[in-house]
Parts: C-alpha cells; sequence; structure tokens
C-alpha cells in the first residue's frame, strides 16, 4: 500500500501493482478496496501481463481522507497525484458513475493518455434533484444507513427485499460507512444529465477510448453507454456477453489487454 497527498491535503490510498503502462481503476459510488475485491484482482492480473495498476480508495472512503467541501474538481486533483506516481501518464478504467471523475480528469489534460469506461450512468436529461435533497437530509441528520437503503431502492431502483438481503449480509457496515460520497457521484451524474448541450460536453475528449457494458445489466445501462460512446470524438463500444453492472475479472481482463495493446 502507498499514498499520495493531493491538492488539498486529502491523502489518497491505493495499491499499486506491476512495472509498465500505467492504468488506475476508479470506482463508482460506494466502492472502495474493502469491499470491492474483483479490481484488485483485475489489477494484479494486469500487472502479470506487463502493466503498472493503480487500485484506490477514492475521497472519503476506505483508507483515503476526506476534505470539506467536496467538488468534482478535488478528486480530478486526486487523480493527478495518483498520475504523477505512475510516471506521468495512464489510462483510466472507471466503473459506473466514477466515469464522472475520469471523464473530468481526461477533460482537464493531467496525463490521461486513454479511458475505458464502464457503463457510465448517464443519461440526458434526467433530473436527482429530488434525490439529492433526500440524500443530503438523511445525511445531515446522521441516518446513514437509510440514506444507503434510500440510494439502493430509489435512485438505483433495487427491490426492497434485495437491498434487505444486501443489508444482512457481510459488507453492509462499510456500504453504510461510506454514506456520505453517495452525494459526491450523484451530484457529479445529476450536473453532466441536466447539461443542456449534453451530447456536445466532450469536445477535447480525443483520446482512445472504449465504452463496455454487460448484456445482463440494469434496464437502460446499454444505451446510456451508446449514448455516452456517441458523444465522445474518438470512442468504441463492447458488449460483454453474460455480464451485469459490475464485470468478473475473467470477462474484463482479456478485453482490456485489447484494448490497451
Amino acid at each position: 500500500m502507498s499514498t499520495a497527498t493531493s491538492q488539498d491535503g486529502t491523502v489518497i490510498d491505493y495499491d499499486l501493482y506491476g512495472d509498465g503502462p500505467a492504468i488506475i481503476f476508479i470506482g463508482g459510488a460506494t466502492q472502495h478496496r474493502a469491499i470491492d475485491k474483483n479490481t484488485g484482482q483485475v489489477a494484479q492480473r494486469l500487472a502479470a501481463e506487463g502493466f503498472t495498476a493503480i487500485d484506490y480508495d477514492r475521497r472519503g472512503r476506505g483508507r483515503s481522507g476526506d476534505t470539506a467541501p467536496w467538488a468534482l474538481e478535488r478528486e480530478v486533483e486526486d487523480l493527478a497525484s495518483l498520475v504523477k506516481a505512475a510516471g506521468g501518464a495512464a489510462t483510466l478504467y472507471s466503473s459506473s458513475s466514477g466515469a464522472t471523475v475520469a471523464l473530468a480528469a481526461a477533460d482537464a489534460g493531467i496525463g490521461v493518455t486513454a479511458l475505458a469506461l464502464y457503463e457510465p450512468p448517464l443519461f440526458a436529461g434526467v433530473d436527482h434533484a429530488e434525490h439529492l435533497a433526500t440524500l443530503r437530509s438523511l445525511l445531515a441528520a446522521g441516518r446513514n444507513d437509510e440514506a444507503m437503503r434510500y440510494n439502493l431502492t430509489a435512485v438505483i431502483g433495487m427491490p426492497s427485499d434485495a437491498v434487505d438481503g444486501v443489508a444482512h449480509a457481510p459488507g453492509w457496515a462499510e456500504l453504510v460507512a461510506v454514506a456520505p460520497t453517495l452525494v459526491y457521484d450523484l451530484a457529479a451524474v445529476h450536473e453532466i444529465n441536466i447539461d443542456p448541450d449534453w451530447a456536445g460536453r466532450w469536445p477535447s475528449i480525443t483520446v482512445p477510448t472504449i465504452v463496455y457494458s454487460g448484456d445482463q445489466t440494469f434496464p437502460g445501462m446499454p444505451e446510456a453507454a451508446d449514448a455516452v460512446a456517441a458523444a465522445l470524438p474518438n470512442a468504441t463500444r463492447r458488449t460483454l456477453a453474460g455480464q451485469g453492472h459490475g464485470p468478473t475479472p475473467d470477462a474484463i481482463v482479456p478485453v482490456l489487454l485489447e484494448f490497451l495493446r
């Protein structure tokens, strides 16, 4: 494990594997190393293929620190510190809403050489203002458990009985602990979604990009991936058979290697 210090002094904790061209993994909402073992496996397998792979906890999660107030620009600065640690250039792989950070970082010119985006949940015109207000109210009252349940049911659309199952499974405490970061991801997604020029938002992101989706995922995710790929100047699309909103290492590693090489 290693650490990098972001521009605002926040300490970002990460695991670095291997030696070679760098790829940095950006988690989606709530994802961090304590509950997400798949990303670590993917990173280690890429390291074995000749890459430097960085798996980090985004600010406010796991071993990384946090500094108020949050802004997407601070997360880009976090990534800049990691790109610097990786030698000054890196491909970014994002899961779900981590795409908001990846796209902002590519637009900021911090040494991003390519983008691999898995199911960015970006839907033009979808307004999350009411969800954000509810989450902020619950979190301000210290009702983190309720906030996490609300996010899973009202925002993501999971059935209540499925959420009850998740709440009784190992890892629920770790999820609830990072509930305050739910508003980070949702605010970033919301800001993109309500942009009246959604399709013309990223003209300067010309690095090679691939946008993935699974064929067993949530409704609307493939269409969102199609739209994001169409909005980026140098993007292609790939659908992974048998995969949901989070791909298995066996499914994602081969296609990532194909893209990276």
